[in-house]
């Protein structure tokens, strides 16, 4: 008999994060939802998963072209990402979201486990790698980037965290926020 997986409370709750993360008319709507507790049963958020588990980068942190920043740890795990621009054309820079570990891991998927300090690339991304014939897009164009699924890292140990990245390039200027080269951030749960 094929066991069904289901989604957790904790996923559903990082799920929710993530929105509210990337803001705008989702981050209404996942907050309506988080506070409308006949969604859990009645019961509040923390009943299910302890504020402990849950994991974040603490919003988005920019980058400039030629800089790598750390974006958090969670547990064995170290988020981190770089800004760079390979082509030299200004406004064509890319971002990395990437993760290392500090003990064996099998981190997002990549062949099994890999040795501690193995950083592996989770995304990528540019204008260039987004535009599509549909939606073209220039150097120097904003361009955003949030998972469509989890990020999955396991530790020899068996700790387990679960991550909603978000990154882009070309944060525009405006409503008293200046304009940056790069940006990425997180939000998940530890296991």
């Amino acid at each position: 008999m094929k066991a069904r997986r289901y989604f957790s409370p904790s996923f559903v709750l990082s799920l929710v994060a993530l929105f509210v993360a990337l803001g705008g008319g989702a981050a209404v709507a996942a907050t309506q939802f988080v506070n409308d507790a006949g969604h859990l049963g009645g019961k509040s958020p923390s009943y299910y998963l302890a504020a402990k588990h849950f994991v974040s980068s603490g919003g988005e942190k920019f980058l400039h072209v030629g800089q790598t920043k750390v974006l958090g740890h969670a547990g064995h795990f170290t988020f981190s990402s770089t800004c760079s621009d390979p082509s030299g054309q200004p406004g064509a820079q890319q971002v990395t979201f990437d993760v290392t570990s500090n003990i064996t891991a099998d981190q997002d998927g990549n062949g099994g486990p890999q040795p501690a300090g193995t950083k592996i690339n989770i995304h990528t991304n540019s204008d260039s790698m987004d535009s599509t014939q549909q939606a073209p897009l220039n150097a120097g164009d904003f361009d955003q980037v949030g998972s469509a699924s989890d990020s999955t890292e396991i530790a020899a140990d068996g700790q387990e965290v679960d991550v909603f990245y978000n990154d882009g390039v070309n944060w525009p200027a405006g409503n008293g926020s200046a304009a940056h080269d790069c940006f990425a951030g997180f939000t998940g749960f530890m296991g």
